[in-house]
C-alpha cells in the first residue's frame, strides 16, 4: 500500500471522526482507491470524489463518516 499524505479539510461545525477504527478504515480505502472516496457518493467516478470530496466541501455531506458534525 502506498503511503500518501491525505490533507485534512477543516470546516466550521465539522470535526475529524474521533473513532480511530473508522478513520483508519477510510484511509485504507482511500489508498486502495487512489484518493477517491471509497463510499458511493453522487460524485463517484469523477475528480469531485477525491477526498475531501465535493459532497463534503460543498454539500455538507460526508458519506464515509471521516468527518462528522460537531
Amino acid at each position: 500500500m502506498e503511503n500518501r499524505n491525505w490533507k485534512i479539510f477543516r470546516k466550521p461545525g465539522w470535526i475529524l471522526n474521533p473513532d480511530d477504527k473508522v478513520v483508519n478504515g477510510i484511509l485504507k480505502g482511500l489508498s486502495r482507491c487512489d484518493g477517491h472516496c471509497p463510499c458511493h457518493n453522487k460524485y463517484a467516478g469523477t475528480d469531485d470524489d477525491l477526498c475531501p470530496c465535493k459532497s463534503y466541501i460543498e454539500d455538507d455531506v460526508c458519506c464515509c463518516k471521516l468527518y462528522i458534525k460537531e
